[in-house]
C-alpha cells in the first residue's frame, strides 16, 4: 500500500478565507481556528492577523514537543478527495474546462505512457501535477484499473511528495488567500511563488523585505504583506504547515514589524517625485531607492561615499540636487524598520554616513 493515505486539509476544504483583500476599507472575513474573525483591511490586518496568530500559535507550541513537530512536518502528504482536488484546481484556476483534468485521467490509466511525465506534461507546478495524479488513482481505484497502472500512480505521487512536499502543502494550504483577485493562473502562481520564497526560502528580515518590495512595490505594498500575513495564518492553521509552526509564527511577527515599510516607500516615492520636479527626471524607481537602501543595511562597512554614490546612480549629480535627495535619504533610513539592521550600532553607522554624504554636499556648495 502505498504511503499516500487519506487527505485531511482544514486550511482548504474548511478554512478557505471568504471576502478576502477588496480594499477600500472593506473588512475581511474569514473562518480561523473553527472560529469567524473580522478584520479591517490595510496594516491593520498586520497588527491584528499577527497578535492574534500568535497568542494561538504559542499556546499550541507550549503544548507540543520540538521533535513532535519535526516528526510531522516530515510526513508525507496524505490524499485528497476528489472534491477537494476540483476544487483546488479550480481555485488555481489550472485549466480552462474541468473535462481536461478527466480526459487526463483516462490517459493516465489506459497504461500508455509513464503517469509522471503525463501529469509533468499537462502541469508544470508539481502542485497541480500531484492533483492529477491522485485525481487519476482515484478513478483508477473506483473503476478497478490494473495493479500495475495504479502502482505507478502511487510511486509518482510518492517521488513528487518527496522532491517537492513541502512547496505543494505551501500550495494548498494558502489557496485561499492565493485565489483572491486572480485574473488568471499566473496571478495565482505568482502569489504562491512569493510566499514560498518568504517561508521556504530562509531570507533574513531584510531578505524578505526586499523581496516584498519586489513583487508588491509597484502596487499595494501594505495589501500585500497583509496576505502573505493572511496566507501565513492559513498555514498555520492546516492539519499540515509547510514548515515548522515555529518558524511561521515568527514570519508573522516579521511581517508586522516591517508594516512600517508601507509609509517608508511613500515617502519613497515622495521624495522621487519633487526632486524630479524640482531639479530635472531621476533615473530609477521609488521602490529601487527602497531596494537599496535594505541592501544597505546588510552592509557591514559603510561609508559617506556610499551614498553619494547612490545619489549619482539615480541622478541626483547636481549639489543642489544631491542635498535634497540625501536629506530625504536621511529621513528614509530613519524610519525604516529597525530590525532591518543588524543591529542598533550598524543602523547608527549607516545613519552616520548618510550625514556624513550631506555634509560632504553642502560643503561643495558652499564653494
Amino acid at each position: 500500500m502505498s504511503r499516500i493515505e487519506s487527505f485531511n486539509t482544514p486550511s482548504f476544504d474548511s478554512m478557505s478565507l471568504r471576502g478576502g483583500l477588496q480594499g477600500g476599507g472593506q473588512a475581511l472575513a474569514g473562518q480561523y481556528a473553527g472560529q469567524q474573525i473580522h478584520v479591517d483591511d490595510g496594516l491593520s490586518v498586520l497588527a491584528d492577523a499577527a497578535e492574534e496568530i500568535s497568542l494561538h500559535h504559542s499556546e499550541k507550541a507550549e503544548t507540543k514537543h520540538a521533535s513532535e513537530r519535526k516528526k510531522e512536518a516530515t510526513r508525507p502528504m496524505e490524499l485528497m478527495s476528489p472534491e477537494a482536488i476540483t476544487a483546488y484546481m479550480e481555485a488555481a484556476q489550472a485549466f480552462e474546462d474541468p473535462e481536461q483534468l478527466v480526459q487526463l485521467a483516462k490517459r493516465m490509466l489506459s497504461g500508455q505512457g509513464d503517469p509522471a511525465a503525463q501529469a509533468k506534461q499537462a502541469f508544470q507546478g508539481p502542485t497541480e501535477q500531484f492533483m492529477a495524479l491522485q485525481y487519476a488513482l482515484h478513478q483508477g481505484e473506483r473503476e478497478g484499473a490494473p495493479a500495475e497502472v495504479l502502482d505507478a500512480l502511487r510511486e509518482a505521487l510518492d517521488d513528487l511528495e518527496m522532491e517537492h512536499g513541502p512547496r505543494m502543502r505551501a500550495d494548498v494550504n494558502t489557496i485561499g488567500t492565493a485565489q483572491e483577485g486572480a485574473r488568471g493562473h499566473a496571478d495565482v502562481a505568482q502569489f504562491q511563488s512569493t510566499y514560498r520564497d518568504v517561508v521556504l526560502g530562509n531570507p533574513s528580515l531584510a531578505g524578505t523585505l526586499k523581496l516584498a518590495l519586489e513583487r508588491f512595490g509597484d502596487s499595494d505594498f501594505a495589501a500585500g504583506l497583509a496576505r502573505l500575513t493572511q496566507a501565513l495564518g492559513q498555514d498555520l492553521a492546516a492539519a499540515r504547515p509547510s514548515a515548522d509552526p515555529t518558524r511561521l509564527q515568527n514570519l508573522v511577527q516579521d511581517l508586522y514589524h516591517l508594516g512600517v515599510a508601507s509609509t517608508v516607500l511613500d515617502a519613497s516615492r515622495e521624495l522621487h517625485a519633487k526632486i524630479s520636479e524640482q531639479h530635472g527626471p531621476l533615473t530609477g524607481t521609488p521602490v529601487a531607492l527602497m531596494q537599496d537602501l535594505v541592501g544597505i543595511s546588510a552592509e557591514k562597512w559603510v561609508s559617506g561615499a556610499r551614498f553619494t554614490a547612490l545619489a549619482e546612480k539615480f541622478g541626483a549629480t547636481g549639489v543642489e540636487a544631491q542635498i535634497h535627495f540625501l536629506t530625504g535619504v536621511k529621513l528614509l533610513v530613519r524610519d525604516m524598520p529597525v530590525k532591518v539592521f543588524v543591529d542598533g550600532d550598524q543602523r547608527q553607522t549607516i545613519f552616520q554616513a548618510v550625514q556624513d554624504a550631506l555634509d560632504a554636499a553642502i560643503d561643495k556648495e558652499d564653494y
